[in-house]
């Protein structure tokens, strides 16, 4: 009798176990995996050193090694940002197009976020309505100015510089 008892016992742990297991739902969540972990995942998934991929795409180490950990506060802006995260998905493999879309939408360009304007009310200083010439802010348009030159003066201009040759 003492085996079927064990018998017995062994079964209700058994259904214990399964009850406990795959019927109940968990009370913790699993945190959300991260951009930047993604990337790290999927990297080390397709076997690729990051020293292979600093290798091919000439980019500091320190930049990728900070985007596995989602800190991209070292990362330049504008198209070099944009020409990075594409080089690092290309180089993993993954759609480069997918993976900066989503690299933009989580981290904007510090350079594209306009700054909030304060309230009139709010006493704050009027900023001058000039353009700004330093930092990383737009700069002014480049103006290119084509001046047409009568012929007369090219054909003399050779003769001007020939009298003072010692030719």
């Amino acid at each position: 009798m003492d085996s079927v008892a064990a018998n017995r016992s062994a079964r209700s742990s058994i259904t214990v176990h399964r009850a406990i297991f795959t019927d109940a739902e968990p009370d913790i969540s699993m945190p959300e995996e991260t951009f930047g972990g993604r990337l790290r995942r999927e990297r080390e998934r397709r076997h690729i050193a990051l020293s292979s991929i600093v290798e091919n795409t000439k980019i500091s180490a320190s930049l990728f090694e900070g985007l596995e950990r989602n800190d991209v506060s070292r990362w330049p802006s504008g198209i070099f940002r944009r020409s990075f995260i594409r080089s690092y998905a290309a180089a993993v493999g993954l759609d480069a197009d997918e993976v900066a879309k989503e690299f933009l939408e989580r981290f904007p360009d510090p350079a594209e976020v306009s700054p909030v304007e304060p309230a009139e009310g709010a006493g704050a200083a009027k900023v001058s309505g000039a353009p700004r010439t330093r930092g990383r802010g737009k700069s002014p348009p480049l103006v290119t100015v084509t001046v047409r030159v009568p012929r007369w003066i090219t054909e003399r201009i050779p003769t001007v510089f020939r009298r003072w040759s010692r030719a």
